[in-house]
């Protein structure tokens, strides 16, 4: 609340919707600086670059920048996304090019240019794309690419390859309260940011290499239609 005060405050001729998304802005920002320092406090080095994963040659560019500089690339983590979510009928098309862009565009760069010695390669992708959700046919879209990019290159890479249906995070993440108290009315459950991790890491370390799409999530396949969909594979 005080932060939206401040920005509010500072733009007085801002819309609701785009203090919100000032505020996010923000927020990302003074977390991204968070987890670098204390990535650095750890001992690791960081460098930090931002850009467009949409571009691809931008970004494509990047990925050869470091084959040149360093040799090799020990892993993998593609975690862009944005949601703009609607029903369909009052999405356009420009709406669903950014949100469907923002993961595949980035993913297909990836697919096409990280060799097989990678040690591992780990798609974000969402419950939306196993079970679906209303008012995201294009983030879903996007996470079912994320899921067959995922099988596909399972058979090039020596390292493991996975797509994980993330159930919605608690404290991080895309979830807004709004989306928050619907979860809730649908008995689905906030993954722990801790329990989390700890998960991904645990798969990384002990799943089978030919499940190369999971279901992550604090809920029963109930809670997200597994079982009136007929969706295999949901765990809690």
């Amino acid at each position: 609340k005080k932060l939206r005060q401040v920005v509010i405050d500072a733009e007085p001729t801002l819309k609701p919707v785009e203090v919100e998304k000032r505020c996010a802005k923000i927020l990302a920002e003074r977390e991204m600086r968070n987890t670098i320092a204390a990535i650095e406090a750890a001992g690791a080095r960081v460098n930090y670059t931002p850009l467009d994963v949409r571009d691809i040659e931008l970004f494509g560019a990047f990925i050869q920048g470091l084959y040149e500089r360093y040799g090799r690339i020990d892993g993998v983590i593609h975690g862009a996304g944005i949601i703009e979510d609607k029903l369909i009928r009052d999405k356009s098309a420009e709406s669903f090019q950014r949100v469907f862009d923002t993961k595949v565009r980035g993913a297909l760069v990836l697919y096409k240019l990280i060799r097989a010695d990678v040690k591992f390669v780990v798609f974000f992708s969402s419950v939306a794309s196993a079970f679906g959700n209303r008012g995201q046919v294009d983030y879903a879209a996007a996470n079912d690419v994320l899921d067959k990019l995922a099988l596909a290159l399972r058979a090039q890479m020596r390292g493991r390859v996975l797509s994980v249906n993330w159930g919605p995070w608690a404290d991080t993440g895309m979830v807004s309260a709004q989306l928050e108290r619907e979860y809730a009315r649908k008995g689905i459950g906030l993954i722990p940011l801790r329990n989390g991790i700890d998960a991904l890491l645990h798969e990384l370390a002990c799943g089978s290499r030919d499940d190369a799409q999971v279901v992550l999530m604090c809920g029963t396949p109930a809670s997200f239609g597994a079982e009136r969909l007929g969706a295999p594979g949901a765990t809690e």
